[in-house]
């Protein structure tokens, strides 16, 4: 059927080349680690760094940026294959009139800039965002738990989604504490956050020293009456289970408890859920020992797997943490390329695919039923997920791509409409899932949503003058358009008009017009989004070296939709 071919394509993403890094899904807590902690990180073999990416520091004063400290560290770590999850937060004392640091931000709409301004930044070098630190305390945050989700939360993962759309949106990072309802956030936050997060991520430290006590509070809970339900009971009361979960922060000082009850712990909650005789214990994707170093003063914490500076010789810890690495027999997957559309007309088979590499320490045989798994959440959609061959193998480092072929429910009627969402993951048959997941919106519709054929192109233009940002697009009338800034709803006024139609006029009378346009095309079918567009005042348009390619391209395509957000089901909706 021709309906279908003019448009499956509109947002398909292509394969993009990525370097082999270390075979684990192993991480830890550095902050911003100097060169020779990061030495130690990958001398480890620890594939995964979690660091503190703070807007106070990024945006000392409004509207004046300096990235110099996460470009060096981000290249110092890129450099050497580790794998970046950056912890955004800590408000400036400006944007805020409570306390600088924790001070909810007065207006969100700062926050979701800085928030599209580092996911665009870093894209393809930062791989995973997580949406503050332990908001669950209040000397991280003094705003509310509603608050958290509607300044915090849904604005940043909605920047970071246009900006990057192949980051991975983490959180909340909640410290595991009944004093800090820790439960209770968890809840409300899968809640309202379900279909924008890709990863649920917590923090678990133990009282008694012992990794046990870790696991029980993953796996069995409070065993008192009325006592905390165990994460595992909430992710599956939330119907979280089996998406991807991480524990981002678990450690223990080796002060007070020594440095070898320090390695014990370390390679007993390793082998207790990353070891070949786990068990059922296999569902905490990821682990994050806080910290890599301990602080320069005796007086500061000694969670370090690593004596503080300037030598940073390792404990007992480290030793363990890279011995177990070293000899581990993990399973693990990324996914490097995706050509799944977003769009699908009933009837029309749409042939597309998913490529994964073997990112883990053990080879996928097909004899082994290793499959990539692919579900649709609503009923009527036909899959066909070629498999791997009987005598097929991939080693660690290979890449294999699996033909996914989709067929949308129905017929063509102009009553159907709505949309569902699409997962795709590794697993071995009968056991957890395993690595990236991908998760998109799937959009079932009846004609063609607007196709863009001329993307809006970036300017360099001078102080006081005039120019315009033009994008053009064909599909079923009317069409609505809606320009954004940095992630931000442009709105007319001395510096902007004709933010509701093709043409934005842009008038150059201070900086704020600098910065990453993008329009949303809407009609009755859906949305889509056109790439970014720099406009830079007297200098040429800034380049993002590095990192994998961009899914940008021809004239027809846009931002790929990912995520079943409510605005990209039809015309625009506002939060």
């Amino acid at each position: 059927m021709s309906i279908g071919r003019s448009f499956l394509a509109v947002l398909a993403v292509t394969v993009f080349a990525v370097p082999i890094t270390s075979a684990t899904g192993f991480g830890v807590n550095a902050h911003i680690p100097v060169d020779a902690v990061a030495d130690r990180i990958e001398d480890a073999g620890i594939e995964w760094v979690r660091i503190d990416f703070l807007w106070a520091l990024v945006e000392p004063e409004r509207d004046v940026y300096d990235w110099s400290i996460y470009d060096e560290l981000v290249d110092r770590l890129s450099s050497r294959g580790l794998r970046i999850y950056a912890g955004l937060g800590a408000t400036p004392a400006w944007a805020t009139s409570g306390t600088e640091l924790i001070g909810v931000p007065d207006d969100p709409d700062q926050w979701r800039e800085l928030c599209y301004l580092a996911a665009n930044r870093y894209a393809g070098r930062i791989e995973a965002w997580g949406l503050w630190n332990e908001p669950n305390q209040d000397h991280f945050w003094e705003g509310t738990r509603q608050q958290y989700i509607d300044v915090i939360l849904l604005p940043g993962a909605d920047a970071i989604a246009l900006a990057d759309p192949w980051a991975l949106v983490c959180g909340p990072d909640l410290a595991h504490l009944s004093s800090s309802h820790w439960k209770d956030w968890m809840r409300d936050v899968i809640s309202a956050a379900r279909d924008v997060l890709d990863v649920v991520t917590h923090h678990a430290y133990p009282s008694d020293g012992r990794a046990s006590e870790v696991t029980g509070i993953l796996v069995d809970g409070d065993p008192y009456p009325f006592g905390d339900p165990s994460v595992k009971e909430v992710l599956q009361d939330e119907e979280w289970w089996p998406r991807p979960f991480w524990l981002t922060e678990t450690g223990l000082e080796s002060d007070r408890w020594g440095q070898a009850t320090q390695a014990d712990f370390v390679d007993d909650l390793l082998t207790t859920w990353f070891s070949p005789t786990r068990g059922s214990r296999d569902w905490v994707d990821r682990v994050f020992f806080y910290e890599i170093t301990d602080g320069r003063a005796p007086s500061q914490y000694s969670f370090g797997l690593l004596a503080g500076p300037p030598d940073y010789d390792p404990k007992p810890s480290y030793t363990a943490y890279a011995d177990f690495i070293a000899a581990a027999e993990v399973d693990d997957a990324r996914i490097v390329g995706n050509m799944v559309p977003t769009f699908f007309v009933p009837g029309v088979v749409v042939n597309s695919s998913i490529t994964l590499r073997n990112t883990g320490t053990t080879t996928w045989f097909g004899t082994d039923a290793v499959e990539l798994k692919v579900v649709i959440d609503s009923a009527g959609w036909q899959l066909e997920v070629e498999q791997l061959g009987e005598n097929e193998i991939v080693l660690p480092g290979a890449t294999r791509t699996f033909a996914v072929t989709i067929t949308g429910p129905g017929a063509i009627t102009k009553s159907i409409g709505g949309q569902t969402c699409l997962t795709a993951r590794m697993e071995r048959v009968g056991l957890w899932p395993f690595g990236d997941m991908v998760r998109q919106a799937a959009v079932l519709v009846y004609a063609p949503p607007p196709e863009i054929t001329r993307q809006p192109e970036g300017l360099t233009i001078a102080w006081g003058a005039a120019t315009r940002l033009h994008i053009e697009a064909q599909g079923l009338e009317p069409l609505s358009y809606r320009w954004l800034r940095n992630g931000v709803e442009v709105a007319d006024n001395d510096l902007w008009s004709g933010s509701s139609t093709a043409n934005l006029n842009v008038s150059v009378l201070t900086a704020d017009v600098e910065g990453f346009y993008q329009c949303e095309i809407s009609n009755a079918i859906g949305t889509v989004v056109s790439i970014p567009a720099a406009v830079v005042i007297g200098t040429p348009a800034p380049r993002r070296g590095g990192g994998r390619a961009r899914p940008d391209g021809e004239p027809g395509t846009g931002i790929p939709i990912r995520r079943p957000i409510s605005r990209f089901s039809g015309p625009p909706q506002r939060r």
